[in-house]
């Protein structure tokens, strides 16, 4: 069950100011709401810092002043209202305690049209307003509601369910969710939902209801109907759970406590809405509708001086097709940032699931689709862990000790239920100036119900063509992940260059007695593009962000920082396949821009519903010089992911990522300057 309604996930929200119940609190900040639907009431919040989102009093302004324009009323829906940063360079020289100004950006959608507006929040002031043709914004829970109303009400898709023994509504559930775009669909160019429906009665898992197969509403929100129902025909009888699965599975007992404290109190201090500073970092970092967390002025303290690493991080798109061509199936190709939002339906944190029990736990405040304000509680969670390794050690045989320090990591955490996935995204921070950036997937792989009990059952070889028996008469459908992030990079300045390292297999000398080696040959990246193999005589490749224009103190090195990929993957899908050209930023692991401040999606700033990529493609088109430029990096994560018995009932968590790790940016190891434990 892919594309649930709001109303199974977290609270409907868009942009956020932060606040912890033990240290922010003190500072001013306090959340309080109403009962049945948190709506926040207070008033007053300032930002301390020009990167921090909306606050409330801002969004009201925001609001207010369209009004007051006639460019909004009382129907008006928000898709998007978020800060508008100020320019990079401005926010680079900011001090703390300098005055800075403020302006929002604000999406519209009013009268089945779409709109862009600029807020000057500190003049009090629209900056410009227009119409945006073709533009289609993110899917609005009103649709959302809408679209399942109708359903329910559409006598075509009551015959459907007549026919597959189901007469009551009762226990069935229906949740819309994006339609993409395809030619042939008779409804193209509509703004549309399509709606599969499930069966709760007999269930394999308390929260796992089954797809009533071969059936899909279509809806038109703009109209206000139902434009088609495809019903295939194919009736596929809805099994009881067979012995072994369903509501009572057999449990193992508990395990006993394993918990993490800080006895003597944490090392992270947070301030405003949200800075954090441990050990030797300090970060911004905001949560967005969605992008779901952005990471800014990320900077490391090295000789008492804060060395600028990355300007700014996070997720641009997510992108994840389904495999299964059935009608009913074949239109799954989500763009889950673009068309729902990645902070649109972030999902609380629970204390010693989720996090530490003795993590921060942050909630958030955003505005939402009406221009309210709401509260997500526990949205956030910063902590500190020992993981239970060496950052580094050493045995010294004559003495009889080890000499070494545990690695203790920052963690930054948000959770997201998109539909059936949950996706946990991580970003830690190292003593060694490593960032690791990670997502983790769980929640329930998306299943349909099937003839075949097992493998060896006479329907199973047709069924499981485009996907796996992951449990009796249950075939999970082969898809794909793809996170694409966006990566801009300033190692100790804006004015960087691409470098790729390639190890090339050498002949030895002649003098030598070995036969063969690798050596090192290096390119510098001059343009734009998306970044391909430099040649066939290489075997691998580094990939690095350095800074030309400087030197370290000592060995006289450029400095850079390397992005060291965990999981390169990169879509197998046609470029002329529909999906395909929506997320053609898939197509390669990592693209290469020079920076440009309204360049932020890789899929573009309006997928729902797009015919094309208008993001990546265009921004590296014109191949732009990226030498000793301000560069950002478009790197994309993610697995071809084939389901197992194992993905089911609930999918363990399946972690993928990347590294940003120091190259030649320091001139030793800083992790080595913690005082380390002798231990015999």
């Amino acid at each position: 069950m892919r594309s649930i309604s709001r109303s199974f996930s977290m609270l409907i929200v868009t942009l956020f100011t932060a606040l912890t119940s033990s240290q922010l609190n003190a500072q001013g900040y306090s959340a309080q709401s109403f009962a049945d639907n948190n709506q926040v009431e207070n008033k007053g919040f300032v930002a301390t810092h020009p990167m921090d989102a909306l606050t409330p009093d801002e969004v009201e302004q925001s609001v207010s002043l369209l009004t007051k324009a006639g460019h909004v009323d009382n129907g008006t829906l928000y898709p998007t209202l978020t800060l508008l940063e100020a320019a990079k360079a401005d926010i680079l020289k900011w001090k703390p305690g300098q005055p800075f100004t403020r302006k929002a950006f604000v999406v519209t959608r009013r009268n089945n049209k779409t709109y862009e507006a600029v807020i000057d929040l500190t003049g009090n002031k629209i900056v410009s307003h227009k119409l945006i043709k073709g533009a289609e914004p993110a899917i609005l829970q009103k649709e959302w509601d809408l679209a399942r109303d109708l359903t329910f009400a559409d006598p075509r898709w009551k015959a459907a369910m007549k026919k597959r023994g189901i007469t009551s509504d009762k226990g069935i559930i229906c949740t819309p969710f994006s339609a993409g775009f395809f030619s042939k669909d008779p409804n193209a160019g509509r703004r549309l939902l399509k709606v599969p429906c499930y069966d709760t009665r007999d269930n394999l898992h308390p929260a796992l209801p089954r797809e009533i197969e071969g059936v899909l509403a279509v809806v038109d929100t703009n109209a206000g109907k139902v434009v088609d129902v495809i019903d295939t025909g194919e009736i596929v009888p809805m099994p009881k759970a067979p012995k072994g699965f369903g509501k009572d599975p057999e449990l193992e007992p508990p395990l006993y406590p394993i918990i993490q404290s800080a006895s003597e109190g944490s090392n992270i201090k947070i301030k405003g809405a949200v800075e954090v500073e441990w050990r030797n970092w300090s970060f911004h970092v905001r949560a967005d509708r969605r992008a779901g967390a952005i990471m800014s002025l990320i900077k490391f303290k090295d000789n008492g001086k804060k060395r600028l690493i990355a300007y700014q991080m996070n997720i641009s798109e997510m992108f994840v097709p389904y495999m299964d061509p059935d009608p009913t199936w074949q239109m799954r190709t989500y763009l889950d940032a673009g068309e729902f939002g990645l902070g649109y339906l972030i999902s609380s944190l629970k204390p010693g699931v989720d996090c530490p029990e003795s993590a921060f736990f942050v909630d958030l405040l955003f505005p939402g689709d009406t221009g309210k304000v709401y509260k997500a509680p526990s949205a956030m969670c910063v902590f500190e862990r020992s993981v239970g390794d060496p950052a580094w050690r050493h045995w010294d045989v004559s003495k009889k000790t080890v000499t070494g320090v545990p690695e203790i990591e920052l963690v930054v955490r948000i959770a997201t239920t998109v539909g059936n996935y949950d996706y946990i995204s991580d970003y830690i921070f190292q003593a060694r100036g490593n960032i690791m950036v990670r997502i983790g997937a769980s929640g329930f792989v998306a299943t349909k119900s099937a003839k075949a009990k097992n493998v060896d059952s006479p329907t199973a070889e047709k069924e499981t063509r485009y996907g796996e028996l992951v449990a009796p008469y249950t075939v999970a459908p082969y898809h794909d992940h793809y996170i694409n992030y966006r990566i801009d990079l300033d190692v100790d300045g804006t004015k960087n260059n691409f470098v790729r390292d390639f190890f090339e297999r050498t002949p030895a000398p002649k003098s030598s007695w070995r036969k063969g080696i690798w050596t090192l040959k290096t390119l510098v990246q001059k343009t734009e593009s998306p970044i391909t193999a430099c040649s066939p005589s290489t075997d691998g490749e580094v990939w690095r962000v350095e800074n030309r224009n400087k030197k370290t103190p000592i060995l006289k090195n450029h400095p850079s920082y390397e992005l060291m990929p965990w999981h390169t993957v990169k879509s197998l899908l046609p470029p002329n396949d529909h999906a395909q050209s929506r997320a053609q930023f898939s197509a390669s692991s990592l693209w290469m821009t020079k920076y440009k401040p309204n360049e932020l999606w890789a899929a573009g700033d309006y997928p729902n519903l797009a015919k094309i990529d208008t993001g990546l493609p265009n921004y590296a088109g014109d191949r732009e010089s990226i030498d000793n430029e301000d560069i950002v990096l478009w790197y994309t994560t993610g697995f071809h992911h084939i389901p197992r018995p194992e993905d089911f009932q609930i999918m363990p968590t399946m972690w993928f990522g990347f590294t940003l790790r120091p190259v030649h940016f320091f001139d030793t190891n800083k992790s080595s300057l913690q005082n380390p434990l002798f231990l015999k």
